[in-house]
C-alpha cells in the first residue's frame, strides 16, 4: 500500500468539510485522528467508558496500554459533543447503520476510508487515507 501523502492544512479542512456533508461522524473521526495523531483502529474502538469524563484521560486498562493516554482539549470536546448527540451509544464512533441496528458496533475502517475517498475526490493527485490526518503540514515552509 502506498504511503499517504502529506496534506496542507487547507486540503485537510477541505476534506473535513466534504466529510461533514456526508456524515458528522466521519467529520468528527477525521478531526479526532488529526488532534490525537493516532491510528484509526484505536480511535474507532474507543468506548465512552474508556474516557474519564472530567479529565479526558483514556483509562489504563483500555487497549492494553501500560500508561494512560490523554486526549487533548479539542479531541475531548469532540467526545463531549458526541456524548450529547448520542447519549445511548457505547462507542464514541458507533455505527447507526440500519444493517447493524440490533448490534452495538463501532463504525468500520472500511466505511470510513470509503467516505474519505469520496471526500478527497477533488484531490486526485494525492493519496489520501485515514493516516493522512496525522500528516498535515500546518504551515508552508517555502513561505518562510
Amino acid at each position: 500500500m502506498a504511503k499517504p501523502d502529506e496534506l496542507s492544512f487547507l486540503e485537510f479542512i477541505s476534506i473535513n468539510s466534504k466529510l461533514k456533508q456526508l456524515s458528522e461522524t466521519w467529520s468528527d473521526l477525521w478531526a479526532m485522528l488529526f488532534y490525537q495523531k493516532t491510528s484509526v483502529g484505536k480511535v474507532i474502538n474507543l468506548m465512552y467508558s474508556d474516557v474519564c469524563s472530567y479529565k479526558g484521560v483514556i483509562t489504563e486498562n483500555s487497549h492494553k496500554e501500560s500508561h494512560p493516554i490523554y486526549l487533548n482539549t479539542s479531541a475531548f470536546e469532540i467526545v463531549k459533543k458526541r456524548r450529547v448527540l448520542y447519549p445511548n451509544d457505547i462507542y464514541i464512533f458507533q455505527s447507526h447503520s440500519n444493517r447493524v441496528k440490533a448490534i452495538v458496533k463501532p463504525v468500520t475502517v472500511i466505511a470510513f476510508n470509503q467516505a474519505l475517498r469520496k471526500a478527497a475526490e477533488h484531490l486526485p493527485y494525492k493519496n489520501v487515507s485515514s493516516n493522512s490526518a496525522r500528516r498535515v503540514k500546518l504551515y508552508d515552509s517555502e513561505a518562510g
